[in-house]
């Protein structure tokens, strides 16, 4: 995959913060010319920190925060919540001007791919930021961050990432679809209700019987996911607990 920035950008803003900037721009001006996110005057995206250092795999989760920070403090983003549901936290980002991000920077593009078709007629050279992921479906967003707190979960407690094949994605599909239907049951299937749940899940992995805490993998998981829950509903955690944490389990009660 490759990445790319705007030179008169960087200079004024710095390199990463240009680098984010490109991949807004592409996305806020796709939901624009498909009348989408419109709201208070502004055109919106939204994504998690999480979901960042995936498309963004060189920056850590910190250097992430930092440079989505650094856009704010310098005025170019603008940060909303337009979610449906008030216990939903995902983060909506803007830019504050978007005549000079947005509808300038669609006419130079637009000016730049003429010139390249009239120079060689062939494809052109703009480059678009990351257009594999679309972070502004709800359900992609939701299995990236689950993929991201199964990651950190298995940096944590094997100092090695997660590796992802077709069989572990389809299995945190199955994961998803599951503790979906056990939050509906009990009143709140949001996507931060089933984070929260696969977090408490992970968080609490050393308190489960020995066999489970080997079933590490997410084909695993997804085949145990009922016994693994009980193991926890049944006096496994630590008796000193939370009450967010036990506020989660009653979910799964």
């Amino acid at each position: 995959m490759e990445y790319s920035f705007d030179i008169e950008i960087a200079k004024k803003y710095g390199i990463n913060e240009a680098i984010m900037i490109k991949n807004f721009q592409y996305w806020i001006r796709k939901n624009k010319s498909n009348n989408l996110n419109y709201n208070d005057g502004r055109t919106w995206t939204y994504n998690s920190v999480e979901a960042f250092t995936l498309l963004f795999p060189f920056w850590s989760y910190n250097q992430t925060k930092r440079i989505l920070s650094s856009l704010i403090q310098q005025e170019v983003l603008v940060t909303g919540n337009y979610n449906k549901a008030k216990y939903d936290r995902t983060k909506w980002y803007a830019f504050v001007d978007e005549q000079t991000f947005v509808d300038s920077a669609q006419c130079n593009v637009t000016k730049a791919k003429k010139q390249s078709v009239k120079r060689n007629n062939a494809k052109d050279d703009i480059a678009q930021p990351i257009p594999n992921i679309n972070t502004d479906s709800k359900h992609n967003s939701l299995y990236t961050n689950m993929i991201a707190i199964y990651d950190g979960f298995c940096l944590k407690e094997f100092d090695a990432p997660s590796n992802i094949n077709g069989q572990e994605g389809k299995a945190m599909k199955q994961i998803i679809k599951y503790l979906k239907s056990v939050c509906k049951a009990k009143g709140d299937d949001s996507d931060s209700a089933i984070q929260n749940a696969f977090k408490y899940i992970l968080n609490n992995w050393n308190q489960l019987e020995p066999f489970y805490q080997k079933q590490i993998k997410l084909s695993q998981i997804n085949s145990n996911i009922t016994n693994i829950i009980n193991n926890l509903k049944n006096g496994k955690t630590k008796s000193n607990r939370s009450s967010i944490a036990r506020e989660i389990l009653a979910k799964y009660q």
